[in-house]
């Protein structure tokens, strides 16, 4: 594998918020097994984003000032942060009295939400976590350095430190990592000369034996140490099957090329487009059998993924602003950026 962007990461990345997509539909019926097939995928989606995000990151950097390039982030990740935020609250204060909503909010979560990011959305903190990745970035620009970064991450990762819950330094502490792990990757061709010559099959079994170990047993202080060894498997395995995906001319590596280009949109409106398929179906179609969840589950987590992309597709054509608060770049209707 060269050092630069190539298909089969893109494909990974596609992969990773369909799962996120799916992870995120868990209705109050939910069959056993679906559930449990959830929390097989709990286990490395996240990890799975961020390596492709580090990966695409060391790959596409360029040379800027680091007040530019914070700026840069900032568009791109706290404004769509901060228009999300605030449209969460705005309509949970709306509708909590009348209808029930989770994780009910004051007013006080309007100011909460720029040190608290779960305040206003369960999933939003992953974007507050990856802009303080991103501040950090640029510090570490090169082989050496990203070394002793790495270093640093997987010490922060092990050391039995609580970390407060302001700025979602928590989360930051298990998931920086993943990100530096995709930007080591990139970086070292001899780390990617050998990856290919691992076979999938010890990994697969890997996984299987590291999962039924934390699911039925208490290993108290190896759990993070199995659930680290989770993470990293599933990245491989997802990595290792796209690029399977890569080299097939089939609909499905075009679609989810198409997919790539739209993650963060996908991210930030899953849910939103999740709620409110999900409420429809409720209406017209019982749920009652294992067939008819299943249905239902594909209409809901296809809603997520489509939903988004044509809001998208919408929004950069039709609105200058509301490109800028999706974090993107306003197209026009004859399709040049402006």
């Amino acid at each position: 594998m060269a050092s630069k962007r190539i298909f089969y990461i893109d494909i990974a990345r596609a992969i990773s918020i369909v799962l996120i997509v799916i992870y995120h539909y868990q209705p109050d019926n939910s069959p056993s097994w679906y559930l449990y097939c959830n929390e097989v995928i709990r286990s490395f989606r996240l990890p799975l984003l961020l390596f492709v995000s580090g990966y695409i990151y060391w790959v596409t950097r360029k040379p800027l000032k680091y007040k530019d390039f914070v700026w840069k982030k900032i568009q791109r990740l706290m404004f769509p942060y901060f228009f999300v935020s605030i449209l969460v609250i705005t309509i949970k204060l709306f509708t909590q009295s009348s209808l029930q909503v989770e994780a009910p909010v004051t007013l006080a979560a309007f100011y909460q939400m720029f040190y608290l990011p779960y305040v206003s959305g369960f999933f939003l903190w992953f974007i507050y976590v990856l802009f303080l990745i991103f501040l950090i970035m640029p510090f570490f620009n090169s082989r050496k350095k990203l070394l002793i970064l790495s270093g640093l991450a997987l010490i922060m990762y092990f050391i039995p430190v609580t970390f407060p819950n302001i700025f979602a330094l928590m989360h930051f502490k298990f998931i920086l990592f993943y990100f530096v792990l995709g930007c080591m990757v990139c970086e070292y061709a001899e780390i990617r000369e050998k990856l290919p010559n691992i076979h999938v099959l010890p990994v697969l079994i890997l996984f299987a034996i590291g999962y039924a170990l934390k699911e039925y047993l208490n290993f108290g202080a190896i759990i993070p140490v199995i659930t680290f060894l989770l993470a990293l498997c599933g990245i491989y395995m997802v990595a290792h099957f796209a690029q399977f995906l890569d080299q097939k001319t089939t609909k499905i590596r075009a679609r989810l090329l198409q997919i790539s280009t739209y993650t963060y949109t996908i991210y930030l409106f899953h849910t939103t487009f999740e709620g409110f398929t999900k409420a429809i179906l409720s209406m017209f179609l019982p749920q009652n059998t294992d067939l008819l969840f299943i249905v239902s589950a594909c209409i809901v987590v296809l809603a997520g993924v489509a939903g988004p992309i044509i809001l998208h597709t919408i929004v950069v054509r039709y609105s200058r602003l509301f490109s800028y608060l999706f974090g993107t770049k306003f197209v026009g209707c004859k399709g040049k950026k402006i």
